[in-house]
Order: C-alpha cells, then sequence, then structure tokens
C-alpha cells in the first residue's frame, strides 16, 4: 500500500509559537487595528505592550513555562492582550465562560492550577475567591521587569474542554502549533489583504483560536462580538460599519441566519461552517443571494484545534446523496482512515484518524484516555502519532474526505461535542432515577435539539425544577431543549431503551 493510495498530508507548515507570530505581525503593522469591539479598538503595538505587562506580572506573580493560567472572561477589547501574555509568559491559558456554574469552574480551575486565576468582572463574580488565588484584569499592568522564557511551538498554548464518556469533562492539551499550522503561508482558508473576522465564538471553544489567532497572526482586525448569539441585524452593521470579511458559523447558527436574513451575509468574503452537518438548502440559498461570498465547510476535532480538512462548496457539491465534502487535509496535518488498527486505501469507509502538527498532547491528568485516544499507528510512511476521533469517513479516489457519523454515542449539537453520560450522570445526581439524553427534531431536515427523557426517584418533581437543577452544574449548552418526566423508559424485547417509541410518543421526528 503507497502513501497516495491511504493517506492525504497537508503541506508542511512553518512552526511558530502563537505569540511569535502575532508579535511578528506588531512589528510589520504596529498602527492597524488589531482588536476591535463597538467603539473601543487596539492596535497591534498596544496589542504586543498589553502582552508584556500582563506577561511580566505573571512571571512576577509566579507563573513558569509549562503552567496553565486559568482565564475566566467574556470576549471583549481587553481579552486578547490578556491572552497574549499568557503565552508570553510560556504558559498555556485554559478559558472558561464566566456564566457555567460556580462549583464547575471551580472544580475545572484546580485541575488546571494551584496558581493564579485571572478574571475579568463578570468571572470574578462567579469564582470562589476565598480558595482561589483571583487576579482582575485591572492588576496585570505595571509589574516589575521580568524576563520572560522560551518556549517553542510544541508547548501547550491552549486548554480546550470538551464533555466526558464518564461524566467527567475532558481537559484537552493543545500546543501552539496546532492554532499557528493553520495560518501560515498555506492557510486553512484564504483571508486575502487587511481581512477582518468576527469573533462571536464561545471563549472555551477551539473556534475561538479560529478567529482571533487567525487574525492576529496574519496582521488582520479581529471584530469582537460582545453579545451571546450573533443575530443577522448585527452582521449587517459590522459588514457595514466595520467592513467584515470573515465569518464563522456552527451549521445550526448557519441555518437560522440564511432563513431569517440571507442578504445580512452580503458584503463579506468568506463564509466558513463547520462542527456538524451542513445543510444543502441553506448553502444553496447562500451561493445563489450572494454570489460573491466564498462558503467553506470546515471538518476537525478539538484534538486537533479548529480544522483538520477543508472544503469549499460549490453548487455542485450540493446535490451528491453523500452531503457535503469535508474536504481536502490541511497544513501540517495528515489523515487516515483505518479498521482495525490497518490503513484502509481510498475509497473504503472506516474510523478518521488524525496525525501530523495539529494533534494534541492528550487528556490533563488523565493518561488513561490519553493511551486510549493517542495512539501510534503503522502508516505506509512509517509510525505516526495520531489521534483516534470515533468518526467514519472516507477518501475518495480524488483525495476529498466525506463524513459519515460517528462510531459511538457522541453528539454534535449546534456546534458543540457531547457526551451524553456526561448528562445523563448531572441528571442522576439531581434526583433522575433513570434518564436517556437523545438528539430529537420535530421535523426532517431540522438542525438537532438535546432532549432528556427521566424517571425521577420522588414524586412531584417538574421540568422547571429539573432544568434548574441541571443549569446548576453543566453549562447551558449542555441544558437539554426539552425535559420529558415519565413514570418509565420504555424497553425493547431485549430490554434495551426503546429510543423509537419515546420518539413516537412525544411526537418527534423519526
Amino acid at each position: 500500500m503507497t502513501v497516495d493510495q491511504s493517506i492525504e498530508i497537508g503541506s508542511p507548515a512553518e512552526e511558530l509559537t502563537i505569540h511569535d507570530a502575532v508579535l511578528r505581525a506588531a512589528r510589520d503593522c504596529p498602527n492597524r487595528v488589531a482588536v476591535r469591539c463597538g467603539p473601543s479598538s487596539v492596535t497591534y503595538a498596544e496589542l504586543s505592550a498589553e502582552g508584556a505587562r500582563t506577561a511580566r506580572a505573571l512571571v512576577v506573580r509566579g507563573v513558569r513555562a509549562g503552567d496553565i493560567v486559568p482565564v475566566v472572561a467574556r470576549r471583549s477589547v481587553r481579552l486578547p492582550g490578556v491572552l497574549l501574555g499568557v503565552l508570553m509568559a510560556g504558559a498555556a491559558y485554559g478559558l472558561l465562560d464566566p456564566r457555567w456554574p460556580a462549583a464547575r469552574l471551580t472544580r475545572l480551575i484546580r485541575e488546571m492550577t494551584s496558581g493564579p486565576v485571572l478574571a475579568d468582572p463578570a468571572g470574578a463574580l462567579q469564582l470562589d475567591t476565598a480558595a482561589l488565588r483571583h487576579v482582575p484584569f485591572s492588576e496585570l499592568g505595571g509589574a516589575a521587569p521580568a524576563r520572560l522564557p522560551d518556549v517553542d511551538a510544541t508547548a501547550v498554548a491552549s486548554v480546550f474542554w470538551t464533555s466526558g464518556s464518564t461524566g467527567v469533562p475532558k481537559a484537552v492539551l493543545s500546543p501552539h502549533r496546532a492554532t499557528t499550522r493553520l495560518f501560515g503561508a498555506t492557510s486553512c482558508v484564504p483571508f486575502g489583504d487587511a481581512p477582518t473576522m468576527i469573533n462571536a465564538a464561545a471563549v472555551p471553544w477551539d473556534a475561538f483560536s479560529l478567529e482571533l489567532w487567525g487574525m492576529l497572526t496574519r496582521g488582520g482586525t479581529a471584530l469582537v462580538h460582545p453579545a451571546d448569539v450573533l443575530l443577522a441585524h448585527e452582521l449587517r452593521a459590522y459588514v457595514a460599519d466595520h467592513h467584515a470579511t470573515h465569518l464563522f458559523l456552527t451549521p445550526a447558527l448557519f441555518d437560522v441566519i440564511v432563513e431569517g436574513d440571507v442578504e445580512a451575509f452580503r458584503g463579506l468574503r468568506t463564509v466558513v461552517v463547520g462542527g456538524d452537518r451542513l445543510s444543502p438548502a441553506s448553502c444553496r440559498k447562500l451561493l445563489d443571494s450572494c454570489p460573491g461570498i466564498s462558503l467553506f465547510n470546515g471538518y476537525g476535532p478539538v484534538e486537533s484545534c479548529v480544522f483538520v480538512s477543508v472544503h469549499q462548496v460549490t453548487a455542485g457539491d450540493l446535490w451528491e446523496d453523500c452531503g457535503v465534502p469535508i474536504g481536502r487535509v490541511v497544513a501540517g496535518s495528515s489523515v487516515y482512515i483505518c479498521r482495525d488498527s490497518e490503513v484502509l486505501p481510498r475509497g473504503e469507509t472506516g474510523e478518521i484518524v488524525i496525525g501530523g502538527a495539529g494533534v494534541a498532547h492528550g487528556y490533563l491528568g488523565d493518561p488513561e484516555r490519553t493511551a486510549q485516544a493517542f495512539r501510534t499507528l503503522d502508516t505506509p510512511g512509517g509510525p505516526a502519532q495520531v489521534y483516534l476521533t470515533g468518526d467514519r469517513g472516507r477518501l475518495d479516489h480524488g483525495g476529498v474526505l466525506h463524513f459519515d457519523g460517528r462510531l459511538d454515542g457522541q453528539l454534535k449539537i449546534a456546534g458543540h461535542r457531547l457526551e451524553p453520560a456526561e448528562i445523563e450522570a448531572a441528571a442522576r445526581a439531581v434526583g433522575c432515577r433513570q434518564c436517556l439524553v437523545m438528539p430529537v427534531t420535530h421535523r426532517a431536515g431540522d438542525a438537532p435539539r438535546l432532549a432528556l427523557f427521566a424517571v425521577p426517584s420522588v414524586a412531584g418533581g417538574s421540568t422547571l425544577s429539573l432544568r434548574g437543577a441541571l443549569a446548576g452544574r453543566l453549562p447551558a449548552y449542555m441544558v437539554p431543549t426539552a425535559i420529558h418526566l415519565v413514570d418509565a423508559l420504555p424497553v425493547t424485547e431485549n430490554n434495551k431503551i426503546d429510543r423509537a417509541a419515546l420518539i413516537r410518543e412525544f411526537g418527534y421526528d423519526g
């Protein structure tokens, strides 16, 4: 078996740290706006100075190369400089959403560090300040000079938290090069001159890296959206008032904006969609209404940071029975299709296995799950360190990757990869004797939403009280949209939960 029969390899990417790439951009264009949020803006010169001040303040507080610094914050004009400073100090940042329950934040922070925790005003309100060394953003300036450490592109830069099958979240250790490989001389999508990308992704998600570092490592402008969800009229304003050129959306939000106001996209150069299956109907409507826009479909688990493959969507893709392709492999990455640890030839379907510079170092403090998911694979080019995605797919004979669902029970809802087991564990902890979480739709073609079917331990409970209890333990995106309390979960003849019976009983589409 030869390499070109079984594997697609992206061109090598220059290996830089994220902060080296940003500082290089700052030297090239110091007066260009790096970050804008409403009327406030920060130039590249100001951004690099803010990063240096933050880095020195952290080093003085005992942060060392290889440490993890939790950052509890919303998107803001200040946040990029703080993150840059963490990286310049030789540490990695772990971004956490201050809207998450306080108990969850405390648990995740303690898994990352016993050192300082950085927080904006919203984050500070959620923290147990008696148990955590809390440092407000406002106290990060004016520190005495300190020598900053050197790190290379293989060092951990970001910690991304993803849902865990055992009911415990997993912390993915992502290196600098996993991000910078996407934005080098051969970038994952075309950015062109002076790009401006809307920064609207959730901060703990790797798509935030695409929107932020995709701009700041290339001399572009990150246009910060401070509200929770980007709406069509806000998109129109960003294009008209701030000349936004690039936008990333999950398929669910893409569908909403396309159906509600497809003209809101007009004026953008590029729309990138990723995190779930694309709707051909929505793609067709955008391409017909705004023919000047380039539309890209991206694929990649958080364990390989943002994208492993990208496909420019054309009208010809939208009539294929197998769905919109997920594309060709990006620079610095490799993809294998495997079955039973054997690399399959092109055209055959198996598990999508990822190698290259984008692969994470594993899961923080969890060697057992790391060993299960991160392996050494015998490939036609020799042994390679890889990540087993659990996704089914195939490389066609032209080298284009196609997605064919999951091998396990993980779900993708609104771009977030979820383990039903984690949500079910939370439901049992708050008083459910039996429970089942699964995706549901009311009509064929609708974006799936999360439903919980639960048998309460004590009679007299309500869906409202259960929703509130779950919200105290889980991030908002993991709290099921629909909650149904039942006397018992129906079972099949084999004593397995009868999912089809629940779908019929509650009027969902099968």
